[in-house]
């Protein structure tokens, strides 16, 4: 089956979009015209692409699932010739990521050694933000990618490549005070004195979700994980962290892990770029180093 390129092309504006009206304006033509490439390329494939309503544009199940295979496509292409440009022109910009603190610390070290050990033109610009801020970056542009833990309704936006990286599993941890505490319910936990990261932060929604909002006001909000678990260690109450934070502090004795009868499951690590922009060569050397098993 031969299909036009550009009737591809036209989907993929759309389906980034979710919006015929967006894409007409990107590519610089009619709405009507994307209307009737669309019909033209669901005529062709004898498949319905999207559903619509005055409203609204959401994708069909066999329409989401052929956006993500051109979309991969045309990703190929376009980070293909950016990084063929880059090589011509021997330019070695910096790689702009986000990510959190806690990712930095815990889960990108030893990929921050490997890329000075290989990398010598390239530099790395990271900032530190909450894993929603850092996805916000990436769609302003600011930042190439981002590192984070993912959260509900990341990966509905057709507008982000998510790749994961790694599993993360949370527990709850206390002071040497809980230790031989046993197993708690709920109700067991709210009552006593619990330490939270700040409203926005992906691991307080995960939190809240995680218990219903059973905690209306927690003995300490901090925007810091680290500074979190200074206070875990002094006994000062209890938190839910995910264990690649704690294992070493587990160890040693410094805190314990609680038991309860909540189940908590586990989360992803997450690398997420636009799929608005190519890929740079550095960037694209930069996701090979973290996809290397």
């Amino acid at each position: 089956m031969s299909i036009s390129t550009d009737l591809y092309r036209t989907f993929l504006g759309v389906g980034l979009h979710l919006s015929f009206s967006k894409a007409a304006k990107e590519i610089g033509v009619s709405q009507s015209a994307i209307s009737q490439s669309i019909k033209q390329l669901e005529k062709e494939l004898d498949i319905v692409l999207f559903e619509r309503t005055t409203k609204s544009v959401s994708f069909t199940p066999e329409g989401k699932e052929l956006f993500d295979t051109v979309a991969k496509a045309f990703s190929i292409l376009d980070n293909g010739v950016t990084q063929l440009q880059d090589r011509l022109t021997h330019e070695q910009e910096s790689v702009k990521l986000a990510a959190t603190d806690t990712l930095c610390r815990h889960f990108l070290l030893p990929y921050f050694k490997k890329w000075q050990e290989q990398e010598q033109e390239t530099g790395l610009q990271i900032t530190n933000r909450p894993s929603p801020l850092c996805v916000q970056m990436v769609e302003n542009r600011e930042a190439q990618m981002a590192i984070v833990n993912t959260y509900e309704g990341l990966e509905a936006n057709p507008q982000l490549e998510v790749i994961e990286l790694q599993t993360m599993q949370d527990i709850f941890v206390g002071g040497p005070f809980y230790k031989g505490m046993g197993t708690i319910d709920l109700n067991r936990l709210m009552q006593e004195p619990l330490l939270l990261l700040t409203q926005g932060a992906a691991s307080r929604e995960f939190f809240d979700n995680l218990t219903g909002k059973a905690c209306k006001k927690p003995s300490f909000e901090l925007g810091s994980l680290d500074v979190l678990m200074d206070l875990v260690e002094i006994n000062m109450g209890i938190s839910l962290v995910p264990d690649i934070l704690v294992k070493q502090k587990l160890k040693e004795g410094h805190v314990v892990e609680i038991k309860t009868d909540i189940v908590v499951p586990p989360r992803k690590i997450a690398l997420v770029r636009s799929r608005l922009l190519p890929v740079s060569q550095g960037a694209a050397k930069f996701i090979d180093l973290l996809l290397k098993k």
